[in-house]
């Protein structure tokens, strides 16, 4: 008599899906080490359903396939790859990609990533940007010593004018709302900062525009968060290191091109450049826009 049970597939370990997914077994031992120091530590949590070998794997596979990469450290891909994982980031959704600064391999993110961090950290609910064209209807007030925005209107006549401020709105788990506003000349003078030419700022200044001020954000709500969650505590810390490693600090970066381009949408898709602009207040760097609504979060 046949039994209809089905057989249930042996759990992997995350041991099993890191030495799977990496070849190289110092880069595997690496990672390992570290990310099993901070499960211990009850420092780290994979968000549920993130694909942890999968995501490894890719990371394995677009650093070394990558010959602009050749000759970085094996502890550097682990390190690169270990920020990878703690900020729950999926290469091949263009959240993050590699960079050689010197004989080391960096991870930067890309605007899609910021936004993923940031609703990873379940901090925010929703997150945008703006930007404020001439002759807008646009007024801000401060409201318990943060500038907020009380009233955007635009008509489709401003479209082609020029900008005179941006700004990012994100919706908080709270239902409280925050916001990073800049005037054009603030941008200008976080874009000053960039190790670019300029070139893609002067090309695509909307989304540029728009990237600056939610990378300023996301960076301002990391750092006045209670991280007393030792979970989100990592996050931010892998966060704002990573961040730091944007400085543009005389060092030649590979592995990237000179520029980001429009994708066929005509969304700036930096996945293959490092050109970051540093927030005006930090020297931190911004990323990119994933899409173009200019509508503030709905009420």
């Amino acid at each position: 008599m046949e039994t209809n049970s089905k057989q249930v597939p042996a759990k992997v370990s995350l041991k099993q899906e890191i030495a799977t997914a990496i070849v190289d077994k110092n880069i595997s031992d690496s990672v390992l080490g570290s990310i099993n120091k901070l499960i211990t530590e009850g420092q780290l949590k994979f968000p549920d359903g993130y694909p942890v070998g999968n995501e490894c794997k890719l990371a394995y596979l677009s650093i070394i396939q990558n010959q602009q990469l050749a000759g970085v450290t094996p502890a550097s891909i682990g390190t690169a790859i270990v920020d990878t994982l703690v900020q729950g980031l999926k290469v091949e959704q263009k959240q993050c990609y590699y960079i050689k600064y010197g004989n080391k391999c960096q991870m930067f993110r890309s605007y899609f990533g910021d936004i993923a961090v940031a609703y990873g950290t379940k901090l925010v609910s929703d997150i945008k940007a703006v930007v404020v064209r001439q002759d807008d209807d646009f007024e801000t007030d401060v409201v318990d010593d943060e500038e907020v925005v009380v009233r955007h209107h635009s008509s489709f006549a401003n479209h082609d004018k020029p900008i005179i401020a941006a700004y990012a709105e994100a919706l908080m788990a709270n239902g409280k709302k925050r916001y990073c506003v800049m005037s054009k000349k603030e941008i200008d003078q976080s874009w000053l900062k960039t190790k670019s030419t300029g070139g893609t700022q002067r090309e695509f200044p909307q989304e540029m525009a728009k990237r600056t001020v939610i990378r300023r954000l996301v960076k301002m709500i990391f750092n006045t968060a209670n991280t007393k969650d030792n979970f989100i505590g990592t996050i931010v810390e892998s966060y704002n290191r990573t961040t730091d490693d944007e400085y543009d600090n005389g060092t030649k970066a590979s592995g990237v091109s000179n520029d980001i381009v429009p994708d066929d949408d005509g969304v700036i898709d930096e996945t293959d450049s490092p050109e970051e602009e540093p927030d005006s207040e930090d020297d931190d760097k911004a990323p990119e826009n994933q899409e173009s609504k200019d509508a503030p979060v709905a009420k």
